[in-house]
C-alpha cells in the first residue's frame, strides 16, 4: 500500500510539471503587458520575450512594431508616434515601409503621395516584407510568389492569382490584414497599381 500511494504521488507531481509549464509558456504567447500603448495599439501579442503590435501614427497610419520586454520592467510601454517605446528605450518598426528591403523603390519607399504597396509572408503584416512603387508582372524573382499572406495598401492595387495578370484578379484599395478572407492568401503572382480614374499605370 505505501509502495502504491508513493507511485501515485510520483505521478501527480509528475503530472502538475507537466501541465503547468506549458500552461506558463502558452499565457507568455498571448498575453500583452500593460501601457497605454493600448488606446492607440491593436493586435498586440508577446512572442519570445518581445511585445508586437501595429500602432497609429499621429498622420493616421498604422505602423508594425515591436520592442524587447526584458528592458521595460521598470516602465510603462508607450506609442510614439507608431513606434513602441518604454522610458529611454525605443522598439523597432517590423513593417520597415520606405527603406531598406529587397524591392523598395528608393529614398522614401510608398509612403508619400506616390502608389505603393508592401507585402507580407505572413499575416497581420508578419514576417519578410517587400515594398513595390511598380508593376510587378512576376513576383517569381521576389521569392514571394505565392507567399504573401497580408499587405498595405498606398493607393489603388490589382492582384492576380496568375503571372501577367491573368488567373483570378481583385483590386484593393486599403490594408488587408489576413488575405485568407479574399481567398487570396498564398496566391498572388503579380501585382500592379491602378490610376486613379480607371485603367493601369
Amino acid at each position: 500500500m505505501f509502495i502504491e500511494t508513493l507511485a501515485a504521488v510520483a505521478l501527480m507531481s509528475a503530472g502538475d510539471g507537466q501541465e503547468r509549464a506549458p500552461a506558463m509558456g502558452g499565457g507568455q504567447e498571448r498575453v500583452a503587458p500593460r501601457g497605454d500603448y493600448r488606446d492607440s495599439c491593436s493586435g498586440e501579442y508577446v512572442n519570445r520575450g518581445r511585445l508586437y503590435a501595429d500602432c497609429r501614427t499621429r498622420r493616421g497610419e498604422i505602423r508594425g512594431t515591436s520592442i524587447e520586454l526584458n528592458r521595460c520592467s521598470s516602465y510603462e510601454i508607450r506609442n510614439e508616434d507608431g513606434l513602441l517605446v518604454c522610458g529611454p528605450f525605443r522598439g523597432d518598426y517590423e513593417d520597415r515601409p520606405g527603406g531598406g528591403g529587397p524591392g523598395n523603390g528608393g529614398p522614401g519607399g510608398g509612403w508619400g503621395g506616390r502608389a505603393s504597396i508592401t507585402v507580407f509572408r505572413d499575416s497581420n503584416y508578419r514576417g519578410a516584407s517587400y515594398n513595390f512603387q511598380d508593376a510587378i508582372p512576376n513576383l517569381a524573382n521576389s521569392g514571394m510568389n505565392d507567399a504573401i499572406s497580408s499587405m498595405q495598401v498606398r493607393g489603388e492595387w490589382e492582384a492576380c492569382t496568375d503571372a501577367y495578370y491573368r488567373g483570378s484578379c481583385r483590386t484593393f484599395t486599403g490594408d488587408v490584414r489576413n488575405l485568407q478572407q479574399w481567398g487570396m492568401n498564398d496566391r498572388i503572382s503579380s501585382l500592379r497599381p491602378v490610376r486613379r480614374g480607371g485603367g493601369r499605370w
